[in-house]
């Protein structure tokens, strides 16, 4: 499964301007060289929260979708908010998002 998000402001990646990323399923080597994009943390009264890693996060990006980390960067921070919860739905703690073998476009409306 992969995942496109349609950007709102364009970045540059490998001397490119590109309009959308495609972030593939991670793998588990994925996961063992990067880690955990959230911690699971205990609250009071039994309550469980979650810490997103933006930098852990934004890992999973450059990884996923093929460009370096300075292209990361570069995304405003709504279209960062967009791959973020793509990288959660992966682990099964995305907002919203959908996946499909066919690479649907996420919204950012």
């Amino acid at each position: 499964m992969s995942v496109t998000i349609q950007l709102t402001e364009p970045i540059t990646a490998h001397g490119k301007e590109i309009g959308e990323l495609t972030l593939r399923e991670p793998e588990t080597k994925d996961y063992r060289e990067i880690g955990s994009p959230f911690l699971v943390i205990a609250g009071d009264n039994e309550e469980m929260g979650i810490d997103v890693r933006s930098g852990v996060v934004s890992k999973y990006v450059m990884r996923l979708a093929a460009i370096p980390l300075s292209s990361v960067d570069k995304l405003c921070l709504s279209d960062f908010m967009l791959c973020q919860k793509a990288v959660l739905g992966f682990f099964g703690e995305g907002d919203g998002v959908t996946e499909s073998d066919d690479s649907p476009k996420e919204s950012s409306t």
